[in-house]
């Protein structure tokens, strides 16, 4: 008899470390999502979203350098250079950030199926055996 209450409070002591390791699991994917999310929002602004809006406004710039009579060729064609320069840079910040946050939304989908299955999975219960 003092056999079978072992083994009962073993099954339960089981059951109750399953259920931690399925709690910390979903914690930690919950906390893994957050984390994900703050990034995607952090790197809003590095995006280049009107991008014919900002190549407009370079030319512009490039147009008002042309039409300064003040400063001499040389000059103005650094000018230019340092606006396609800045563009350029612009441009590949905007493409990591957009390649950071597909990154991170697969991520975010990844340990939402995490979770899906670990909620999912039920451990399954011990068979009787009888011991004689």
């Amino acid at each position: 008899m003092g056999n079978e209450s072992n083994g009962s409070m073993d099954r339960n002591h089981g059951r109750y470390c399953v259920m931690i390791k399925k709690s910390v699991v979903i914690v930690l994917a919950a906390v893994t999502i957050l984390t994900c999310g703050w990034l995607i929002l952090g790197l809003m602004s590095s995006l280049d979203i009107p991008s014919n809006k900002n190549d407009q406004f370079a030319s512009e710039q490039k147009w008002r350098v042309d039409q300064r009579s003040d400063i001499d060729s040389c000059e103005k064609q650094i000018i230019k250079n340092q606006i396609d320069l800045k563009r350029a840079n612009e441009r590949q910040i905007s493409g990591r950030a957009f390649q950071t946050q597909i990154l991170v939304l697969l991520i975010i989908v990844l340990q939402l199926i995490l979770i899906v299955f670990v909620i999912l999975i039920r451990r399954t219960p011990y068979s009787f055996q009888k011991t004689s």
